[in-house]
């Protein structure tokens, strides 16, 4: 190699290593600069709060869970009737829209807790979002009051005293069938809570309040009432079948009306299969069967297995919208008197349908009635 090819490689070697160090320094300042525009936050430690579990698990939980809510159809109600008595009108539109329709693809979704009522900054609240109570009955509304609320502070009043009055803390008694407010008043706050008076009637031996019949334990039918299964509630049932199936479910009828002598038969036999008391809490004695109304059907399978299918899920969430209710709901077995019953509906009018199942309350609450046998407790007093 000769000696110029040397220098020009001697050359070549230093031009290079200068630019590696050109590139070198340029870096390291790029990285300078950058930390003096972006400084790291210093690390503060995080401080650990004490809670109060009792207070957290309550806010939590109240108000509690309760029955899925319905939502409300677009279809008109069906024309009511009674065989007996008053006729109970209900809204008769025969016309059908079609409505916009979305597959359900999670028969299990959970659904929200029952809305409450609460004044604006929160210091009262009341679980009941409705008060119903029959002509001469006393309701009491029990309010939730925020740290520093005193019962004792609470005005109570009613805007219109020809329907209901107030009586003590928060007690009302119907006084004429209509409708009014509650009004519970805490310095500048209020909360109005609506009240419907309901009027119990009886007409050739049938209960009926505000127009719907009645029957259960306190409340029992003539041994001649035989309705048979009423038009209205066929016409209700045909439809919640179709629609039902057009979403690919199978809901059918096991049994629907039952007479008088019939129930005889049914009740007898659970006695003497099992015992007079197990007999009381599943089925009905002669002349208190939901079942001699007309407006009753079993449906599917009369087992609570019902509940747990597609069918039984369904009829839950949507029975309402065509005027059904779950007659005999789970968790109310004290104010109804019969064990939960998923698979048994009974037609009230898509109207109070919707109230009830949205209020997740049973029957017996919306009509302000009890139900149990009062010739047991005549028999105790004996």
């Amino acid at each position: 190699m000769t000696k110029r090819k040397r220098r020009r490689m001697k050359r070549g070697y230093v031009v290079l290593l200068w630019l590696m160090l050109a590139v070198l320094i340029f870096g390291i300042a790029r990285v300078i600069r950058t930390a003096k525009k972006n400084p790291q936050e210093p690390t503060v430690p995080v401080m650990e709060l004490e809670t109060d579990t009792a207070a957290a698990t309550e806010s939590a939980t109240w108000p509690p869970p309760t029955e899925p809510l319905h939502p409300a159809s677009r279809r008109t109600d069906l024309p009511g009737e009674s065989t007996t008595g008053r006729t109970t009108e209900y809204e008769t539109d025969d016309t059908t829209e079609e409505d916009d329709t979305t597959e359900e693809t999670d028969e299990t979704e959970s659904t929200a807790p029952l809305a409450v009522l609460q004044s604006e900054d929160g210091s009262m609240t009341c679980g009941q979002t409705h008060i119903y109570v029959r002509i001469a009955n006393t309701k009491k509304v029990s309010l939730r009051l925020s740290g520093g609320v005193k019962a004792s502070e609470i005005e109570w009043s009613v805007d219109d005293t020809n329907v209901a009055d107030v009586i003590g803390s928060g007690e009302v008694i119907g006084l004429q069938a209509g409708t009014c407010h509650l009004i519970a008043s805490y310095m500048d706050e209020t909360l109005s809570i609506p009240v419907t008076v309901r009027e119990l009637y009886v007409e050739d031996g049938c209960t009926f309040v505000d127009g719907i019949l009645v029957a259960n334990k306190s409340y029992s039918l003539p041994r001649e009432y035989d309705p048979g299964l009423l038009p209205v509630t066929k016409k209700a049932f045909d439809r919640l079948c179709e629609d039902a199936a057009d979403a690919g479910l199978d809901i059918y009828s096991h049994s629907d009306y039952r007479s008088y002598d019939f129930q005889i038969k049914i009740y007898n036999s659970m006695v003497s299969g099992y015992s007079k008391e197990y007999a009381d809490t599943v089925s009905a004695r002669p002349g208190y069967s939901e079942h001699q109304t007309g407006y009753t059907i079993d449906c599917n399978t009369p087992d609570n297995s019902f509940a747990d299918t597609k069918e039984g899920k369904w009829l839950e969430r949507h029975c309402a919208e065509y005027g059904f209710i779950i007659r005999y709901p789970l968790g109310k077995e004290e104010i109804t008197g019969y064990d939960y019953e998923s698979w048994h509906i009974r037609y009230v009018g898509r109207e109070a349908a919707e109230e009830i199942m949205s209020q997740g309350i049973s029957l017996e609450e919306y009509l302000d009635i009890d139900s149990y046998y009062h010739d047991d407790e005549e028999d105790e007093d004996e």
